[in-house]
């Protein structure tokens, strides 16, 4: 059985009024600058000032595309975004 292999670039944040951790995808981040709301203390607030990872994540797909598992391929060295 041949699976294929999708990836993404994930940012982890944490919120700064209340460490609630905040993942997405990192061009959302990178690019838009997009502020977000806390989803534990309703805060807004923008990741990128408070990113602590990033991380490249491996989705594992069957033939028809579905996913069948996902897990951490390697760590993105410059978490600094």
């Amino acid at each position: 059985m041949n699976r294929k292999k999708a990836f993404l670039d994930v940012a982890v944040s944490l919120c700064p009024y209340c460490g609630a951790p905040y993942v997405d995808a990192s061009w959302y981040i990178i690019a838009l600058g997009s502020d977000v709301d806390c989803g534990s203390c309703g805060r807004t607030w923008n990741p990128k000032s408070y990113t602590s990872d990033r991380i490249l994540v491996a989705f594992e797909l069957d033939e028809s595309g579905t996913v069948v598992s996902v897990k951490k391929e390697r760590q993105i060295a410059d978490c600094v975004i």
